[in-house]
């Protein structure tokens, strides 16, 4: 399992005022997940082949580290159980079953995101984030998250897609330069402009998206990312 480098999404939780899950084991070298820059607007689409698992906002019932892969799952931020569309509960297995791929293009109007993805939970109601860092990048801190957002625009209208009855899902928006939804901005060629880039994927537990934030504590949790790094 990859691990998404110490869980940059505890940004949102500043955004929505919940309080950050325990602090995140060391991640894997980042120089591993850097992928090739976009020369300028209009040059072929970027492939990030390079899914990320975030195991971050997940534990057992006891509070814990998941500890196998048939344990049962329970969300950090309210210990909700992480039930999928048809009632049962997701397991480790299946929350880290997810692949994919990310495609990124660079266009007049913004940055071109389109997410392909299998293994996710299926029916399961699921949307698209930006988060954007400042030099150095990520650290445990988090003094260096400057932007939080849907991506495409900012009403969150263009980030949320279901997943279908095998578990497959596809969402693709342009978010132009400027506000993200949640806090801070977004350049307009976001692999170029911002020092690091990740594109992370929300599982909506209520079986709901919320607009331009991620929801309730305790009604969504982050599933997966992809990472773009000067």
């Amino acid at each position: 399992m990859k691990l998404y480098a110490a869980i940059v999404m505890v940004g949102s939780l500043a955004a929505t005022g919940c309080t950050p899950a325990p602090a995140a084991p060391t991640a894997p070298d980042g120089t591993a997940l850097r992928q090739p820059l976009l020369a300028a607007p209009g040059a072929a689409p970027v492939r990030n082949g390079d899914v990320v698992h975030v195991p971050f906002f997940i534990q057992d019932v006891n509070g814990q580290p998941p500890a196998s892969s048939s344990t049962p799952l329970f969300e950090a931020r309210q210990h909700n159980p992480i039930l999928a569309p048809d009632g049962h509960q997701v397991t480790l297995a299946e929350f880290n079953a997810v692949s994919g791929y990310v495609s990124v293009q660079c266009l007049n109007d913004g940055t071109h995101v389109t997410v392909h993805l299998a293994n996710l939970i299926p029916q399961g109601v699921y949307t698209i984030w930006n988060l954007v860092f400042k030099a150095p990048g990520f650290d445990p801190s988090f003094a260096n998250l400057i932007g939080l957002g849907a991506i495409g625009a900012s009403t969150g209208a263009q980030n949320v897609f279901r997943a279908s009855a095998s578990g497959e899902g596809v969402v693709s928006a342009t978010t132009p330069a400027g506000p993200l939804s949640v806090f801070g901005e977004i350049g307009a060629c976001a692999p170029v402009d911002l020092f690091e880039w990740h594109v992370v994927g929300v599982y909506h537990i209520d079986g709901q998206s919320h607009g331009s934030s991620t929801g309730p504590a305790g009604t969504a949790v982050e599933q997966f990312g992809f990472i773009f790094r000067q």
